[in-house]
């Protein structure tokens, strides 16, 4: 269990550094959406050949990889548009609604059972993400911003159901396999958007290339192994470390402010992780230990 949290946390981690990467280069949000995307398929193209495990990419995707790959480009491209309306705070409240969304549905749909500990655990996260915004949510419904409302939950739609998708995959399947089709139905989703597109000069090389990296490559990756191994309410909350890393990297990098409300909110979503990912370790422990005590 712990393994995996880890690399919840990675994936989390991972996709907060394309606000940084966004911010250093500059690049259009369709072009770094694609980058992200194509760039991560050829860089796990390249991981699996120079370790010559190839074949696990053989075999066509089924129906929940295409749909995959069309979720995680709509998650990215509504996300990056809705910020042209409205206010980042409030684009990020509306799509990181979806992890404790995501749990939820899962009660529901995938008998993932929430008991008591577990939904408080989830509220405390969430709590603590509104403390990293400040609790500052001041949409106003114009005409104005009310494009960006609507993108904002398009992006909150597609990022729950890629969560929720990716916890009911097939067995059959590889993880390289599901985030190597992923990445490419997804960039390939995003190219119609690309209409004003150039070629890259070469100081962006360095930028799309970690962009394909991190938050392409390793970032997908991880969460879709993690999704496949933790429950989806321990999932939703460690991914709560991303918006944390992205308010300590602007106050790292870009000298931004860091209040003592948003402190507590860092260590409050740190703390609710560790407490649900480690509430569940013993539980699995005594299943395993039962087990070989039967055999």
């Amino acid at each position: 269990m712990l393994t995996y949290a880890l690399l919840a946390l990675v994936s989390a981690v991972a996709m907060a550094s394309s606000g940084i990467i966004a911010r250093f280069s500059g690049l259009a949000a369709a072009e770094l959406t694609f980058y992200r995307l194509a760039v991560g398929g050829l860089c796990l193209l390249l991981f699996v050949g120079l370790t010559g495990r190839l074949t696990v990419l053989k075999g066509k995707p089924d129906w929940r990889m295409a749909a995959n790959g069309m979720l995680l480009a709509g998650f990215m491209l509504s996300f990056l548009s809705a910020i042209e309306y409205i206010s980042l705070a409030n684009a990020i409240m509306l799509v990181y609604l979806a992890p404790p969304l995501s749990a939820f549905i899962a009660h529901w749909l995938l008998q993932e059972r929430l008991d008591l500990p577990d939904s408080s655990l989830i509220v405390l996260s969430f709590l603590g993400f509104a403390m990293l915004q400040q609790f500052k949510f001041d949409l106003v419904l114009d005409a104005v911003q009310l494009p960006g409302l609507l993108l904002g939950l398009l992006s909150l739609c597609a990022y729950s159901s890629f969560l929720l998708l990716n916890r009911r995959s097939l067995p059959a399947h590889s993880q390289l396999q599901r985030t190597f089709y992923q990445l490419i139905i997804g960039a390939c989703c995003v190219l119609p958007f690309l209409t004003d597109m150039t070629t890259p000069v070469a100081d962006d090389l360095i930028w799309i290339a970690l962009a394909g990296i991190f938050p392409g490559f390793i970032a997908i990756y991880c969460a879709i192994v993690a999704l496949q191994h933790l429950p989806t309410r321990v999932y939703a909350t460690l991914a709560y470390l991303e918006p944390v890393t992205v308010i300590l990297a602007g106050w790292w990098l870009f000298n931004e402010s860091l209040s003592l409300l948003q402190l507590g909110g860092v260590l409050l979503i740190i703390v609710t992780g560790l407490l649900l990912a480690l509430r569940h370790k013993p539980a699995k422990a005594v299943l395993v230990a039962v087990q070989a005590v039967r055999l």
